[in-house]
């Protein structure tokens, strides 16, 4: 099988991934593999709810940063955490856009949470299954595209880069590319490639 884009994985991150690879070229294939049913990931399990700065009134980025940076006890990369928490409202307001429904109060606003290390109310929930809701919607908005294309029960069992044509290739090798993958077809009981 040939494609425009492989996408391994169908968890929040490998659907965002598909789903803007196919609105910003929607006459490229993309296709999305995944180990079981499409709906059967990590992102799924979830149960905890997203955070993300909302009452910028009470709370702010450099606030949401220092939480994470001290949860993180010294382990964070201090630029990456700056980039997902400055990021995270807009791809959360993406996920609302496409349909997902998250909990309000009673004045219809959201019903913001404060967990874990968070010093202010900024987790949003979907009851107690908020993984289940964003894989629900991202699920629906992937098959609005013509243009992707869902395998399951895929299991990938070597990525094909250039030890395939006889170079030697360590993990310290520079530069090295990625041609496609050969996966356990389930349904056939066979393998495949894909590139």
């Amino acid at each position: 099988m040939e494609t425009d884009f492989l996408v391994i994985g169908s968890g929040i991150a490998g659907l965002t991934y598909a789903l803007k690879i196919a609105g910003h070229f929607p006459d490229k294939k993309v296709v999305v593999i995944t180990k079981t049913h499409s709906d059967e990931t990590n992102t799924k399990y979830a149960q905890g709810g997203v955070a993300g700065v909302w009452d910028e009134v009470r709370d702010s980025f450099d606030k949401h940063i220092e939480d994470t940076l001290v949860a993180g006890d010294g382990l964070c990369n201090e630029h990456i955490v700056e980039i997902v928490v400055k990021e995270g409202p807009e791809r959360i307001r993406e996920i609302i856009d496409y349909g997902a429904r998250f909990d309000k109060d009673e004045t219809g606003e959201y019903a913001l949470g404060r967990e874990g290390g968070h010093s202010e109310h900024r987790i949003l929930h979907h009851k107690d299954i908020t993984g289940r809701e964003m894989e629900r919607v991202l699920l629906g908005q992937v098959k609005e595209h013509t243009n992707i294309q869902m395998i399951n029960y895929c299991f990938v069992v070597d990525i094909i880069t250039q030890h395939h044509l006889a170079y030697l290739v360590t993990k310290s090798t520079p530069d090295i590319t990625c041609y496609g993958v050969y996966v356990l077809n389930l349904h056939k009981n066979k393998i495949e490639k894909i590139i």
